[in-house]
């Protein structure tokens, strides 16, 4: 149930960009552990809300047979790729843990690799 509640927020808010989609996917107390780096709901809010308003472009790919359900938690491992124009791709690697409360992202786990967070798509 969880992994398809995943699947339809980055197909839904990530893919179509639509930040406007965070308080219906992520709950209010909702906190991003990634990477080493901890991100508040408002920063999460705040920051997507940017990088949705540039040009950059996602695609999403899931290796299905990792994914994992319990209670309200899963896991699993995915790929996102990034393009801005002009650019070449660059897909990230993530190994993710969500726990939900209220059917929404409450906690998110995450390792990426590369780190997306020195990527120059998301500091500039």
């Amino acid at each position: 149930m969880y992994f398809e509640f995943l699947k339809e927020m980055f197909l839904e808010m990530t893919v179509k960009k639509r930040a406007e989609l965070i308080p219906h996917y992520y709950h209010e107390q909702f906190i991003l552990f990634t990477n080493g780096a901890q991100i508040t709901y408002e920063e999460f809010l705040k920051t997507h809300e940017e990088y949705y308003h540039t040009p950059i472009q996602y695609a999403v790919e899931y290796d299905e047979p990792t994914w994992l359900e319990e209670g309200n938690k899963i896991a699993g491992r995915m790929w996102i790729t990034t393009s801005r124009p002009n650019e070449k791709p660059t897909k990230l690697e993530l190994i993710l843990i969500a726990e939900y409360q209220q059917n929404k992202i409450y906690r998110l786990w995450e390792l990426t690799y590369p780190d997306w967070s020195q990527l120059p798509a998301f500091s500039e």
